[in-house]
């Protein structure tokens, strides 16, 4: 009787809040859930870091759960299952776009919550079909490995990454990935092109920005709704653009303030007169601490002739910062800049792969970036050789 008098409320509730939310005048977002009943008594959870929204969940009692948010503005809420954290130890967070105020329905997979379907929401629509269509892309390039090399082999994390095998791998992976990276950027302009008024187009740009040229990118933001122009998205996009049109090669770079890691304020401006090398990275990146021995071998051999690094690091937890620059003792400059859309890394050199360094000349002119694009470690390298006469 208790259980059917929960259900008979959530009925209610979910009756009064679709009249709420489809009422123009009541600024909501409702989110009806509906899972299978066996997962009764488990948990679906929202969170929005984007608008600073506090993680919330709710139980699913008889296979239904329902979600209310005031409308603020056009966003992404991701959701995760508590049963797929329990069975699987993590879990993948699953995005759903809104765009005004509405009622969109949740048919939850608490087993993969990426897997699961929305209905209502024309912006998650856009956002799925794109998804689809190069979903398969992935698939085809791992079954060309597979095919090549054996699965066991691709898939084992004990390769002996010095034989030639390995670096034949590599190197077909890295021709595959830029073959898939053209075929999903030529669905993404068809996409924006078919959808300009779409949120999801704008969502996807800001996701895959980094994959076009800065006339691309300006043409692609141009064809979009200025009505989704303001938020996270298009002002992530608009910095990446300003970033890029100002680290532009030839361009001369701003001056700028950050701390270093005794949380002193250092000016970019103090290093005029030098060639600068700027090391854009993080104490969360992996490839960034794989380059330290090359940055290293660098900073040896140039120092004294006029040659410096300044490593920028983008960062949310400046403690991890100061002692990762001690546990791989770095011996160049050091600068924090602290992770959002307002950071110098994105407003004046829209760095979006990392590492990612960028040679400044002593007259603050840029004449060098390496990493983001076509040039190479090895291309750099040179270029400081040319300039050092080494």
């Amino acid at each position: 009787m208790r259980k059917r008098l929960k259900f008979i409320l959530l009925i209610a509730l979910a009756v009064i809040s679709k009249v709420q939310a489809q009422d123009t005048g009541s600024p909501m977002i409702v989110i009806e859930g509906t899972a299978d009943e066996k997962y009764n008594g488990e948990f679906v959870h929202i969170y929005n870091h984007l608008l600073n929204e506090k993680h919330d969940s709710v139980m699913i009692i008889n296979g239904a759960f329902m979600f209310k948010r005031p409308f603020k503005e056009a966003t992404m809420y991701m959701f995760y299952s508590s049963f797929e954290v329990k069975i699987k130890h993590g879990y993948a967070p699953f995005g759903i776009l809104v765009d005004h105020p509405s009622v969109i329905d949740l048919n939850a997979d608490m087993e993969s919550m990426p897997n699961s379907k929305v209905t209502g929401s024309d912006a998650q629509n856009v956002y799925a079909k794109f998804n689809e269509e190069t979903k398969p892309l992935e698939k085809n390039l791992m079954d060309k490995l597979y095919r090549k090399y054996g699965k066991d082999y691709v898939d084992s994390n004990n390769v002996d990454t010095s034989t030639q095998k390995y670096k034949s791998l590599m190197k077909d992976y890295n021709a595959m990935t830029a073959e898939n990276t053209t075929a999903k950027d030529d669905i993404l302009e068809a996409t924006i092109r078919k959808n300009p008024a779409s949120f999801a187009s704008m969502v996807l740009l800001e996701r895959y920005i980094r994959d076009f040229s800065l006339a691309k990118r300006e043409e692609l933001y141009s064809m979009l709704t200025p009505e989704y122009k303001k938020g996270y998205f298009s002002s992530e996009i608009e910095s990446n653009i300003n970033g890029m049109k100002r680290s532009a090669l030839g361009s001369i770079v701003g001056d700028f303030i950050l701390n270093d890691p005794q949380g002193k304020p250092m000016n970019f401006g103090s290093l005029k007169g030098k060639y600068v090398l700027i090391d854009f990275w993080g104490s969360w990146c992996g490839p960034c601490h794989a380059a330290f021995p090359g940055l290293k071998a660098l900073y040896a051999k140039y120092h004294d002739k006029g040659f410096e690094i300044l490593g920028i690091a983008t960062e949310s937890n400046k403690d991890a910062w100061v002692k990762d620059i001690e546990k791989n003792n770095l011996p160049w400059l050091q600068m924090v800049d602290i992770r959002g859309t307002q950071s110098i890394s994105q407003t004046q050199f829209a760095i979006t792969e990392y590492p990612t360094t960028v040679l400044v000349d002593p007259n603050g002119k840029i004449i060098g970036r390496y990493g983001d694009n076509d040039k190479t470690e090895a291309d750099r390298d040179k270029q400081l050789a040319s300039i050092f006469g080494m």
